[in-house]
């Protein structure tokens, strides 16, 4: 093979490798953090709402060893879409039925192939930071193939795709993440058993998160949650933690915004007491811890 044919037989091969081009989608039903603003809610806007894809490529497998924040944004760097974030503000958009067929719809700005994953993590708090371990252990079933991943279709580079969600029979949360992940499929890689083809090896992802309810009726949506969450626990109820924000009412008393639970938090004289949805009162703390509550709450509301 002489050197001219050698260059343009190598030139050739390079034309029909596929380029890599970044795909680009965002979550919009459930409404992501990052979309809010463009769905009629109070909150910061995004204008890069559809490319929370952990850096790109190079820093993502190059500097964070295939590591990224479970909403997207850089392992290394700040995590905005997660609690504590600009875009967490604990806003719950959707209440759903335990075990209900959900409808996700993703709108993809650029369409590369790949597959969609859903997952949950329960937490009964939107302010609580959330990890990948949590997320695995709640993947999401495709309502109609019993999979966990959900192939996208080829066609038009731009496109919205609705995904039916089957939610778990066993998981109840007052504020729970639900996650989108996109793993695209366009790019030449290699797998770790060697094999080399387009969608093997790194691919790019993306993320969305939202926050939802499951199985909480006296939840409210599209309303802001307190940003102090305080937690209280019930003495006849040793395994649940119940979450609101106490606010000030007079000096003998106080009041919770409860997720679940807790009709109202008391202080007296004698201590910090439970008043249940029944009415009913229980005794929290002793008079001694009575003064540091009360310190702690004040210092929250500053």
């Amino acid at each position: 093979m002489t050197l001219s044919v050698f260059f343009t037989s190598s030139f050739l091969a390079l034309l029909l490798l596929p380029a890599h081009v970044k795909g680009h989608g965002r979550l919009l039903e459930p409404p992501s953090r990052a979309s809010l603003w463009r769905l009629g809610y109070s909150a910061p806007v995004n204008y890069n709402d559809n490319q929370l894809f952990c850096g790109g490529v190079g820093v993502q497998y190059g500097v964070n060893e295939g590591k990224c924040g479970v909403c997207g944004d850089p392992w290394n760097g700040k995590r905005e879409h997660e609690a504590g974030g600009r875009y967490a503000n604990g806003l719950i958009v959707r209440n759903y039925e335990v075990g209900q067929v959900i409808n996700a719809t993703v709108e993809l700005t650029a369409n590369h192939k790949g597959f969609f994953e859903f997952r949950l993590c329960p937490t009964d708090n939107p302010f609580k930071r959330v990890t990948a371990h949590c997320l695995q252990k709640f993947p999401l079933v495709v309502a109609d193939t019993g999979l966990t991943r959900f192939t996208v279709p080829s066609g038009d580079s731009y496109s919205k795709i609705t995904v039916p969600l089957r939610l778990p029979a066993d998981v109840r949360c007052s504020a729970c993440l639900f996650q989108w992940q996109y793993t695209a499929g366009n790019s030449w890689g290699i797998s770790q058993d060697g094999r080399q083809c387009v969608g093997c090896g790194n691919q790019e992802q993306f993320y969305g998160c939202a926050d939802i309810a499951i199985g909480h009726k006296e939840v409210a949506v599209g309303k802001p949650t307190p940003k102090h969450p305080w937690f209280f626990q019930s003495e006849k109820e040793k395994e649940e933690w119940h979450f609101g924000v106490v606010r000030y009412i007079k000096d003998s008393q106080e009041t919770v915004d409860y997720r679940s639970g807790a009709k109202r938090i008391i202080f007296t004289t004698l201590g910090l007491h439970w008043m249940n949805q029944d009415d009913s009162i229980q005794m929290i703390t002793s008079p001694s811890i009575l003064i540091l509550v009360r310190f702690v709450l004040h210092w929250a509301s500053c």
